[in-house]
């Protein structure tokens, strides 16, 4: 029988997580499942609803209620299976599904704990993952949770298209501009080369942090907010991963399918997918120093060293990173998910 697949997310901006689901969408639907995807209520995310259209997704979008969410889910011609990704998704569907015998699967992408509420939220959500069947993004994120296998984060393959760097070198932060993902660290980056025509740095996405970043910003500096993908990685030349706090980078995975050299601090599953020197360089520690440090290292490389990182990291993610894995432990997964909710599909 189809399995039919309910990804359900609260999202009001387009990052890790939603760049995911759109990656797990696509996989799905490839691979003959049925889906939709699930809002718990409307934050006009217009960026991830054209990325859904794109590509033939379906979505719905709630109130923002409990109830409508417990409504939705009763209603909804059994059998099927709710993903949940993101903890206020995940704390949400699980405990509604366990009311109505439905099978449950979570995803856990935040490697972050946070402050204040989200810290609350981030909590509960791994107090209550025994009543999911659950992904982790990250061996460190899966020790904390229950009932936890490590999926990695995956692409689509895309053929191998290497562009020589233009002669003023575009340095790249492409991400939520947030505490943990360390945008101000890439701007204090940007400064300490104020005056070096060589690099120029853009920033790429938004978030809480984008006012206090742009009245800090050097000259140097461009801030592009919510770009699609093809216009993100034809405009980059290096991506720079500054985070404090992450599982595994899903654009980390992107930049390198895109033949994109990448810098990053030490962090999270980065290591899962570059080694230093091998596929990409990787700074001593999270901090402006060393990651400028270390983009001086990667300029002082000559073009056939430079190649040659990028096509390791590209060999790696095309084996590793490509759906193929991941795919295999989605359906074992789905299988516990139905197994342990009494329900057969």
């Amino acid at each position: 029988m189809k399995k039919h697949i309910i990804l359900f997310v609260d999202s009001g901006l387009y990052g890790g997580i939603e760049s995911h689901i759109v990656q797990l969408s696509k996989l799905l639907q490839d691979h003959q499942f049925d889906l939709k995807v699930l809002f718990y209520q409307e934050h006009n995310n217009v960026f991830l609803y054209n990325q859904l259209k794109r590509h033939n997704i379906n979505y719905h979008v709630l109130n923002g209620k409990f109830f409508s969410l417990f409504s939705y889910l009763k209603n909804q011609t059994f059998p099927y299976i709710l993903h949940t990704h993101g903890y206020k998704a995940g704390i949400l569907g699980r405990l509604i599904c366990k009311c109505i015998d439905r099978p449950c699967a979570s995803t856990y992408h935040a490697g972050e704990t946070g402050t204040g509420k989200v810290k609350v939220y981030n909590l509960l959500d791994k107090f209550t993952s025994f009543l999911s069947i659950n992904f982790a993004v990250s061996d460190q994120i899966a020790r904390t949770i229950s009932n936890a296998t490590v999926l990695d984060n995956f692409v689509s393959p895309k053929e191998f298209n290497y562009i020589s760097p233009s002669e003023k070198i575009k340095i790249g932060f492409v991400g939520r501009l947030s505490f943990e993902k360390g945008p101000d660290i890439f701007i204090q980056v940007a400064q300490q080369f104020i005056n070096n025509d060589v690099f120029s740095f853009h920033i790429y996405g938004d978030g809480p942090m984008r006012g206090q970043l742009e009245e800090n910003a050097p000259r140097n500096v461009n801030f592009h907010g919510h770009q699609d993908a093809k216009t993100i990685w034809l405009n980059i030349d290096v991506l720079m991963i500054s985070s404090r706090q992450e599982g595994l980078p899903l654009v980390l995975l992107e930049a390198i399918n895109n033949c994109t050299a990448v810098i990053s601090t030490q962090v999270g599953a980065v290591n899962k997918v570059i080694e230093h020197q091998l596929e990409g360089l990787i700074c001593n520690d999270i901090s402006s120093q060393s990651l400028s440090s270390t983009l001086t290292s990667w300029l002082q490389l000559n073009d056939q060293q430079k190649l040659l990182l990028i096509k390791n990291a590209y060999n790696r993610v095309a084996q590793y990173f490509s759906g193929k894995q991941q795919l295999k432990l989605l359906i074992n997964g789905y299988s516990k998910a139905i197994k342990n909710s009494g329900n057969n599909l």
